[in-house]
Parts: structure tokens; C-alpha cells; sequence
């Protein structure tokens, strides 16, 4: 099985031909064709672990059990929220599941009171996405939750100042593709801001040394704050 970037550039390449000529991120920021931009990874320390799961020998299941915790979680949530309040700005949080998005939806509406909170998956028709992302071109204070399949490419936003990486995950191709969601030049942002959740179980600081590498490779600048759960 080919790795997904390797699949995506081959589709590519298949659709409009060989590629002629190359610029990266880092100096299309640096010419300022794209907004800068900065990853603030925010290393989450849980006061208790997730169960584990029946069974423990099968990688998928312990995977799907970690995710299962995480979704519903108050610490990450509550974390999520802070970030969500004192932005004073736009935020994409990019999710994988719908399950994950409708509590975080329920989760910040009930703690994001000046803010106004959309959730975007496959059934919000185009029409509606299109209404969410005139208002964040017009407004300050959306917080749109969506899926990443979703939001990661073919959608332009301007006025967009913060991305929460909520999900996870490891795949290059897709996490390129949602900071491209906020490197569009607005004449309010200096910045794109990254917010990476890192949750420090197996697979999520796994899945963070990936994304680091990956910034490394963009030439993106990133710091690393850990944030202990209160008993």
C-alpha cells in the first residue's frame, strides 16, 4: 500500500502533468506570498490513563481506546476552550470525528459565550460552509469546529488567525494542507498561529515527534509548553 502523500502526488501528477518547478512554503513566506507562521505545541499530561482496551495485543483497538478517551475529556476540552476565549481573533479547530466534534461543539458553547461556534461536517450543505466562512471574513469572534477532510483544502479564508490541531494524526499531506487553511495574507495578521494538542499517551506523542519533523522540514517555527491536569 503506497503511503498517502506518495498516493496524492501520483493523482496529482496523473491529472496535470510532472512537476516543473518547486518553491516551498519557507520562501513563499519568506517573499511574503503567504502569511508567516508559528506552532505552539501544547503538551497535555493527564491525571489518569485511558482503559485498557480488551484487547490490549491489537494496535487498532488500543489506538481507537486512547481516541475514545480523549474525546469526551474535560481537561482537553477545558484546554481547548482557553485557547478558543483568548483568541482575539478566528479559530479553526480541525477534527477527525464526528463523535469528537459534537462534544467539543457542546463543550464550547456552553463555555465560549462571546464567541460563535459552528461545527462543519459532510452532511452542512455548501451553501452553509460558504454563510461560516463569509462571516469569519467579516467577524472576529467564530469559532469554527470542522472535520479535517473537510476544511484541510479547497477552502479560502483570509481573516484566519489560529488553527488548533484537536485530532491528532500523523499525515504529512493533510496537516500541510490545513496550515495552507491560514496562510492567506489579511491585512490584520502578522501570523498564522498553529496549536497543536499533543496528548502524552502512545499514540499521541508518536503522532506529535511526526508533526514536529514536519514542521522542521517547513521551516516552521514551534515551542513546546506541557500543561499538567489538576487533581
Amino acid at each position: 500500500t503506497l503511503p498517502e502523500d506518495k498516493l496524492d502526488q501520483w493523482n496529482i501528477i496523473g491529472k496535470i502533468g510532472p512537476v516543473i518547478y518547486e518553491k516551498n512554503s519557507f520562501q513563499l513566506r519568506k517573499e511574503n506570498y503567504i502569511s508567516n507562521v508559528t506552532a505552539n505545541i501544547l503538551e497535555l499530561h493527564y491525571s489518569v490513563s485511558p482503559p485498557e482496551p480488551k484487547e490490549s495485543f491489537n494496535p487498532s483497538e488500543k489506538y481507537r481506546t486512547e481516541l475514545e478517551f480523549l474525546f469526551e475529556n474535560t481537561f482537553r476540552n477545558k484546554t481547548i476552550a482557553a485557547v478558543a476565549n483568548n483568541a482575539p481573533n478566528n479559530v479553526l479547530i480541525l477534527i477527525d470525528y464526528i463523535k469528537h466534534g459534537e462534544a467539543l461543539y457542546t463543550y464550547l458553547t456552553t463555555c465560549c459565550n462571546r464567541k460563535q461556534i459552528f461545527f462543519i461536517r459532510g452532511e452542512v450543505e455548501v451553501e452553509d460552509r460558504n454563510k461560516v466562512r463569509q462571516l469569519m471574513e467579516k467577524h472576529n469572534n467564530i469559532v469554527c469546529i470542522a472535520i479535517s477532510k473537510i476544511f484541510s483544502t479547497g477552502v479560502n479564508i483570509k481573516n484566519l488567525h489560529f488553527i488548533v490541531f484537536a485530532g491528532g494524526g500523523k499525515a504529512k499531506v493533510r496537516t500541510i494542507q490545513s496550515i495552507g487553511r491560514g496562510l492567506r495574507l489579511h491585512e490584520t495578521k502578522d501570523r498564522l498561529y498553529i496549536i497543536d494538542i499533543a496528548d502524552q499517551f502512545t499514540y499521541g506523542k508518536r503522532h506529535q515527534l511526526k508533526r514536529q519533523t514536519l514542521y522542521d522540514q517547513e521551516t516552521i517555527p514551534y515551542q513546546t509548553k506541557k500543561i499538567f491536569e489538576k487533581v
